[in-house]
């Protein structure tokens, strides 16, 4: 057959003139063979964990490099020489090995690029942990036996740190393969050691030793900061060879409080009392959500810690705090953890011994917390817990110790400013803004809040609550619906940031969904006797607040606290006077006149009506419970029987016209009565008596101190207290404070009943003038 033209070769008659695939074949057998070895003599010659990937890649160049010198050689067939001899056109060479040819090259050119990475990438810098890590690194050991615990220890330490106050261990394996691709499985110059936890981009590096003498293993271990170098921590403890596991666990006890101490982690490290382990990662976990707002979470924390350790002081008086958000403040749970970690203060150094007497102190309400937290910050002026301590003494009790409204805004601003990540003052700020019409300060402080925190249930609160007063349409709408959704308690911690007059239509919500038959039965009653009759009082709607506590009462008719408010509402001259024996019977009967608060309601109602008689024999009464009570102890409801006593005397002292007796006797009632119970009713009164004494007596400055703490928002006195500061004020010539509480009284009674109309126009006369005349 003749040749007419150029003939085609397949690629399979090609590969076989190259002999490419036995080329291959042999090759990929001995590659397998070199990759066995080289895996055993990694492991027995201590190489480098680099090792075993750069040899598979140089084994990828060689493949390369034969499958090139294959396709180039064997060019040349004989077939190709027969075919020149007979004279015959050479048979054309094919476009594809030329394109075969050029990938191999390009994989060649990567392979190579590969090792190169693979060799030098140990030397990078590259982080490849997390914000505040720690890496913990081979421990040198010395002694038989103490082989196994090079890597252990780094395992167990590496464990036990993971998550602890907000530290993240770097992963040992990288932390190995770093450490043997620099010194292999030899140890470092400290310096050096530290290098290798910066390259991993760790904040922290813990190195140290384990050592056996005499049968005794003591084990050191230092903690450094990595971008200077220098030690923050260390320990060294000695024990038996089987007990490693409990000594590192010693030594990641010491190591936190070290850190601690210099840091910050773990709550300053010196509250890290507890010898468990178990306890203080419990309790730093708890820290942890306290400082997101997450309530229910640090409780949790703070109770498996003293399950670990039933001793452990700061868990319990933390537990107290994270009680005193997920309840209330004054609470049962409040006080009893409160009370348990008092007995424990004296295993703590002098400043969580503070904060822990300062803790006790206000959960009994006792007005001597406020000196004490200024003792605490005077002392240590840049600790953010003490401040916002103090704050919390200012927010609770400081209307009992006559302490200036704006100076609980001060206080809590100076926690946030030592601490920007601290969340908890926030919360407080934002109500106030909202007590004291701030809107500016409200938008502000609702802002930092969730640019720190945007996930906790305090954080939805936040939001559903700025929606409500201060958000577009649809983000109010979402907000209502959403509302629909939560339980009782989320609705009242929301209710607490809309204390702005103006703002009851977001109030009205909100206690529409407590009222909702979802909600538990006491739930619901106190929607109606506790906060709408509180809201409508505020606002001067004595007929409405009756109405929900006639709601109340239908819900819940054997509930003492019903009856209580209700007696309330006659003793300030707001209810009914109809309903007047009939309260006093029912309380009677529910044991509310039991109660030193409800002796003192029941005194008050008395010196409304003039009937003085009745007022000292209550006080009498008063203090025959108290000191019924005060058999058991310095108990709070004794000591609190005893203020209120002295306050109901104080009060028939001011009525008789006895001012200077009757201001004498309530600068003492006052802080003695305080708790953080229901007596703010009875010390409000108490102290706006005493400002009226101070008055007449002439001591205008005093006067206005006590009226210029507490009273912006305590429903029965907020209108009188106001109206009357405004008219101290204009007394005194200080104008632009004078409008400020006339207009306040003006917009807060603008929808009131009847008989608060006379105070409402005379607010609105006296605003007038003083705008006019300015």
């Amino acid at each position: 057959m003749t040749e007419n033209g150029p003939q085609k070769r397949s690629f399979q008659s090609w590969l076989r003139e190259r002999k490419l695939l036995q080329v291959l074949v042999i090759y990929a057998g001995a590659s397998w063979a070199i990759l066995e070895v080289t895996d055993v003599f990694i492991d027995k010659l201590d190489l480098p964990p680099w090792f075993f990937p750069a040899a598979i890649i140089l084994l990828l160049i060689g493949l390369a490099v034969i499958s090139v010198t294959a396709i180039v050689q064997g060019g040349a067939s004989p077939r190709q020489d027969w075919r020149a001899a007979a004279g015959a056109a050479p048979l054309p060479v094919p476009t594809w090995p030329r394109a075969i040819l050029g990938g191999v090259l390009a994989f060649s050119a990567l392979a190579v690029a590969g090792t190169i990475w693979v060799l030098t990438r140990d030397s990078g810098e590259a982080p490849v942990t997390a914000p505040n890590s720690v890496a913990v690194l081979p421990f040198h050991t010395t002694g038989s036996g103490l082989d196994v615990w090079r890597e252990g220890l780094m395992d167990v330490l590496a464990a036990n740190l993971d998550g602890v106050g907000g530290l993240r261990a770097a992963d040992t394996r990288t932390v190995m393969s770093h450490w043997k691709g620099r010194f292999g499985s030899g140890g470092a110059p400290t310096d050096e050691a530290i290098a290798v936890a910066r390259g991993l981009g760790a904040d922290w590096a813990i190195y140290g030793q384990a050592v056996e003498l005499g049968g005794q293993v003591r084990l050191d271990a230092r903690f450094f900061d990595t971008e200077t170098g220098d030690e923050v921590a260390s320990s060294s403890v000695v024990g038996s060879p089987d007990s490693l596991l409990p000594l590192t666990e010693r030594v990641t006890l010491d190591l936190l409080r070290g850190l601690g101490r210099e840091q910050g982690v773990g709550d300053r490290g010196q509250a890290l009392t507890s010898a468990s382990l178990e306890a203080v990662k419990a309790y730093l976990e708890g820290e942890q959500a306290m400082r997101r707002s997450e309530w229910a979470a640090a409780a949790d924390g703070f109770e498996r810690a003293l399950e670990a350790d039933s001793s452990f002081a700061m868990a319990a008086a933390r537990l107290s705090h994270a009680y005193g958000w997920q309840y209330a403040a004054g609470s049962p749970e409040v006080v009893e953890a409160a009370e348990r970690a008092f007995r424990m203060a004296d295993q703590l150094p002098p400043r969580d011994r503070g904060l822990l007497e300062l803790n006790h102190e206000l959960e009994q309400g006792r007005v001597d917390a406020i000196e004490l937290g200024r003792q605490l910050t005077n002392r240590y002026p840049d600790d953010p817990e003490l401040w916002f301590q103090l704050g919390e003494a200012y927010y609770h009790i400081g209307y009992a110790g006559n302490v200036p409204d704006d100076e609980r805004v001060r206080v809590f601003n100076r926690a946030v400013a030592l601490d920007s990540s601290f969340t908890t003052p926030l919360i407080h700020l934002i109500e106030l803004a909202g007590e004291d019409r701030d809107l500016e300060a409200f938008d502000l402080y609702t802002r930092l809040y969730l640019a720190r925190d945007s996930t906790s249930n305090e954080a939805e609160r936040l939001r559903i609550a700025h929606a409500l007063v201060r958000g577009p349409t649809a983000d109010l709408l979402a907000a209502r619906e959403r509302l629909a959704e939560l339980p009782a308690n989320d609705l009242e911690q929301i209710i607490l940031k809309l204390r702005d007059p103006s703002w009851h239509a977001g109030r009205a919500a909100i206690l529409e969904e407590i009222a909702d038959p979802r909600q538990t039965l006491t739930d619901r009653a106190s929607s109606y006797y506790f906060w709408t009759n509180l809201f409508e009082i505020w606002r001067g709607r004595a007929s409405q607040a009756q109405a929900a506590l006639t709601e109340a009462q239908a819900l819940r008719p054997d509930h003492n606290a019903v009856w209580f408010y209700q007696l309330a509402h006659i003793a300030v001259g707001s209810g009914d006077p109809a309903l007047a024996e009939r309260t006093i019977a029912r309380s009677r009967e529910l044991g509310v006149l039991d109660l030193p608060m409800g002796r003192w309601v029941l005194g008050a109602y008395y010196l409304r009506n003039d009937e003085l008689d009745r007022v000292a024999a209550t006080a009498d009464t008063l203090d025959l419970q108290a000191d019924s009570l005060g058999a058991a102890g310095d108990t709070v409801e004794a000591r609190v029987a005893v203020g209120l006593a002295l306050g109901l005397r104080g009060l028939l002292a001011g009525q008789r016209g006895e001012y200077r007796e009757a201001a004498s006797i309530l600068r003492r009632s006052v802080p003695q009565s305080s708790s953080l119970g229901s007596e703010w009713i009875a010390i409000n009164h108490q102290r706006l008596a005493l400002a009226g004494a101070l008055a007449e007596l002439g001591e205008t400055s005093e006067a206005l101190r006590v009226l210029e703490s507490g009273f912006r928002f305590t429903a029965f006195w907020t209108v009188p207290a106001t109206l009357f500061r405004a008219q101290l004020y204009e007394q005194s010539g200080e104008r632009e404070k004078a409008i400020r509480d006339y207009a306040f009284v003006a917009d807060l009674l603008e929808d009131c009943d009847p008989a608060f109309e006379p105070q409402r126009e005379s607010a609105e006369r006296a605003l007038e003038r003083l705008l006019a005349e300015s």
